[in-house]
């Protein structure tokens, strides 16, 4: 519509999809009600905290999501969309179909985004919940099992327990957060446990009988959808659209972006992609980058992470170094009692280029936003120590561990040759 285009936006349910009213917004908010269940880690505090989840619930929905999704709708208005409630059917290339009405264009953009992915055989089990359903349950469970340690599984897991759940996490891979840094796997296992979580790795489960707890909340991935175009014959990798560096699908005019092309579904990406697909569409040259993208994963501890593990990047031939900063050695982690984590960086031996960065514990998922730019920009240690990190904060432990990785770091000792 910025570009001079005339667009209109099909939704068959709520304005947001996914993201705002049953993923990252929601969840969020509950990640941050979860932490007032920390315990001080001041002996001078004291503290007694209780919940209604109903109320909780209501909150949620009808003072953050509502008002978000208000907000989208307000914006739409004003950039010009033409919006449409209904579900669109696209038969053949230009044409939707809408509620008995027709509409053509001269392109076609899928954004169906995915739903939850339940085996068949696991469906009928009354205890079954998942990260769209959980909103719709009366009362937390005392004990939930939770099915897939993903980002996901592992956020819900996080929270749970915080509010008081008993939690087992079950996960089919040898660890949790499969593909993540070993180390900072590791340290998360440990955290989780001592939050009094059962972790179950490497547990595949082919039967819901043998587990114990009142609610099972699966968490093993979604699906796209594709309902709304079956009869249109693209191309599939898998369940999901393939879609070229262009984000064109296999019939001319019709594009895929987000959950759907099977890519990353990352809310984020699906943004961005559409952000290239409306400059393509005004006639820049741009394409879809892939790399170096940063995930945010809010457990508690906070994990994020960007780039290349330590692990990958061995594999790819590169000589590999890494450093590591601990929290202990940080003063705003003190003034917070976030001293239970740390900032790891994999660079290049040769030319000290970032290549990876891997981050657990206080605000992790702000920082590493911070630092994907580092490494999408190809920067060295040197060439990112030119900035300034403001003192006293956790982008801090940023700086020392670049400084780390030059051999002269500052508050931690140097490491003996």
């Amino acid at each position: 519509s910025q570009n001079g285009y005339k667009s209109a936006l099909i939704e068959k349910a709520d304005l947001g999809g996914c993201c705002l009213n049953k993923g990252c917004i929601p969840t969020k908010c509950l990640f941050e009600i979860a932490h007032q269940f920390s315990p001080p880690f001041c002996d001078g505090v004291h503290k007694q905290v209780d919940y209604d989840w109903m109320k909780i619930n209501n909150w949620i929905k009808t003072s953050v999501v509502a008002r978000l999704r208000t907000g989208v709708g307000f914006l739409l208005k004003q950039n010009g969309v033409s919006v449409y409630s209904g579900i669109a059917i696209v038969k053949e290339p230009g044409v939707v179909e809408i509620s008995g009405n027709t509409l053509t264009a001269k392109r076609i953009v899928l954004a169906t985004g995915s739903k939850v992915a339940v085996p068949s055989k696991f469906a009928g089990d009354p205890r079954l919940i998942t990260s769209d359903t959980i909103w719709d349950i009366e009362n937390l469970p005392e004990s939930c099992a939770v099915i897939g340690a993903g980002p996901i599984g592992c956020e819900f897991a996080s929270i749970l327990s915080s509010l008081g759940v008993r939690v087992k996490l079950f996960e089919m891979m040898p660890q949790i957060l499969p593909g993540k840094d070993t180390e900072i796997v590791r340290t998360l296992e440990k955290l989780l446990t001592q939050k009094g979580i059962e972790l179950h790795a490497g547990s595949k489960i082919d039967t819901l009988d043998v587990i114990e707890a009142e609610k099972i909340l699966w968490a093993t991935g979604r699906t796209p959808n594709t309902d709304s175009f079956a009869e249109l014959g693209l191309k599939m990798e898998g369940s999901a659209v393939k879609t070229d560096e262009t984000l064109a699908t296999s019939v001319d005019g019709v594009y895929a972006i987000g959950d759907v092309n099977g890519k990353w579904q990352l809310a984020y990406v699906g943004t961005r992609e559409a952000e290239i697909l409306a400059d393509r569409f005004a006639g820049r040259t741009v394409v879809m980058d892939y790399s170096n993208i940063p995930e945010a994963i809010f457990t508690i501890p906070e994990v994020g992470v960007c780039g290349m593990t330590e692990e990958a990047a061995k594999q790819s031939g590169r000589s590999v170094k890494t450093a590591k900063f601990p929290y202990q050695a940080l003063g705003k982690a003190h003034a917070t009692g976030s001293t239970s984590g740390f900032i790891k960086i994999v660079a290049d031996a040769s030319s000290n280029e970032i290549l990876g960065v891997h981050i657990i514990g206080g605000p992790a998922t702000e920082m590493v936003s911070a630092i994907s730019i580092i490494i999408q920009n190809g920067l060295t240690a040197d060439e990112a120590l030119r900035a300034m990190y403001c003192h006293p904060t956790f982008s801090e432990a940023i700086m020392e561990a670049l400084l780390e990785l030059e051999g002269r770091p500052v508050h931690v000792p140097p490491k003996k040759k």
